[in-house]
């Protein structure tokens, strides 16, 4: 699914990456497949023999490609046409690779008009642009078509990201994600053998890969679907509408929290509730917190799979994808066994101002800690436990309000109004 950022503004309560925070960022499955209008028919999976004009360094079949992970999603640096290098998402839920509209005027990139892209909360337009080169260190694939189109949906703390590394660059090759080395190693998939350690797993791809696993409740037999690897997702699953609507689950879960997801095309409403487990061929997870999409329209809507599957349960594993063979296969790290920790403050929050540093209160669940409080949306935090707001970023503020039992002081701005109230932490979820 050729589907972008799912800023989501809010706690969305995954306990993700390295930062055991949630960020403000969560790219979940925003961007869906180029519409026929772009490509004129259904994409289907590469053939074994069909391969784009690559180049590795000098006698090499392989690159490592360094990632930073600071925001739970997986940023390489790409230059574009030998432009200095830049930020870009790698991203397995992109169905086309992109660069902005930004980017592309800095560079002088001409494009044709004529893409539709399906996102969060609805369609966007764009153009492609041809024959683009995208390196990476080690590597470079010439004569790609891009997709051009506006970023500006993304959150503040991604507005210095130039574009999408997707699928027409993923499919040259075979792919390894080493979350706990932080590198993604890209290898010639012509002279690839399978010496992956680890489960295998068949794939479904459409331009993004798709994989069969099951979602286990209580007191119900295990529920099946076909789940989109997205590493520009940060959290852990967002289950599409239709298959929310088709298995009940809003009326099978117990406590469940509103949110909303920011990406291109605009906003899209979910729920975040706790699920038993999530069974991925041999390994499970206990008791992640999904979100449960309410969307009528855009990605999050779509029947071709059953939701966007994150980094925030990919981090658990190395993952080897090889487009080609339509396979996956998944060897568990130190952190299978993770627990899903949630926001325990009933705090949603957007971010903003010339360093993404000012906090304003988008909306407070009910019941809950926040709302007993009285703070209310359109308050601006100003400090937390005496330091000010601007000394933190939004994960460590989602961080902060993970912790079951802490107490805070929070100084608020409402209008022209300074007031002070103290919070303390309990299980939502």
């Amino acid at each position: 699914m050729f589907k972008k950022p799912d800023q989501s503004n809010h706690v969305l309560p995954y306990c993700p990456g390295p930062l055991f925070s949630l960020t403000v960022i969560t790219f979940a499955a925003v961007l869906a497949a180029p519409t026929a209008r772009a490509f004129g028919q259904q994409p289907k999976a590469p053939a074994p023999g069909s391969t784009a004009n690559i180049r590795f360094n000098s006698g090499r079949r392989s690159a490592t490609v360094p990632f930073d992970f600071s925001d739970g999603v997986l940023v390489v640096r790409v230059r574009v046409n030998n432009s200095q290098p830049v930020k870009f998402f790698f991203d397995t839920g992109a169905g086309m690779s992109v660069v902005s509209t930004a980017q592309a005027a800095k560079l002088g990139l001409q494009s044709a008009p004529g893409l539709n892209v399906v996102g969060t909360g609805g369609t966007v337009n764009g153009g492609m642009a041809t024959g683009v080169s995208l390196s990476v260190p080690g590597v470079t694939v010439l004569n790609q078509t891009v997709a051009v189109f506006s970023l500006d949906d993304f959150p503040c703390e991604a507005r210095d990201i130039a574009g999408i590394v997707g699928y027409d660059f993923i499919k040259e090759f075979v792919v390894e994600i080493d979350y706990e080395a932080k590198t993604i190693r890209l290898l010639d998939r012509r002279n690839y053998s399978d010496r992956a350690r680890g489960a295998s797993f068949p794939l479904t791809i459409a331009r993004t890969p798709r994989v069969p696993a099951q979602i286990t409740i209580p007191g119900r037999p295990p529920i099946e679907g076909l789940f989109e690897i997205d590493t520009g997702h940060e959290g852990t699953l967002v289950i599409n509408s239709p298959f929310v609507k088709r298995h009940r689950l809003l009326e099978s879960l117990g406590n469940q929290i509103p949110t909303s997801g920011r990406g291109v095309g605009g906003v899209s409403m979910r729920i975040s509730a706790r699920v038993g487990g999530f069974q991925l061929g041999p390994y499970s997870v206990a008791s992640p917190v999904v979100g449960l999409s309410l969307a009528t329209e855009g990605a999050l809507s779509a029947t071709d799979n059953d939701g966007p599957l994150g980094n925030e349960i990919l981090r658990r594993f190395k993952v080897r994808l090889d487009y080609s063979r339509q396979k996956m296969w998944l060897e568990p790290n130190a952190h299978l066994t993770d627990s899903f920790p949630s926001d325990m403050s009933g705090i949603e929050f957007d971010s903003g101002g010339d360093n993404c540093r000012v906090f304003k209160v988008t909306s407070i669940a009910e019941k809950s800690p926040a709302a007993e409080t009285g703070i209310q949306a359109g308050d601006e935090i100003v400090a937390i436990d005496g330091q000010a707001a601007g000394q933190f970023t939004s994960s460590e503020i989602y961080k902060l309000f993970m912790i079951e039992g802490a107490e805070h002081v929070l100084r608020l701005r409402r209008a022209n109004e300074s007031l002070t109230v103290r919070i303390k932490l309990r299980r939502l979820l």
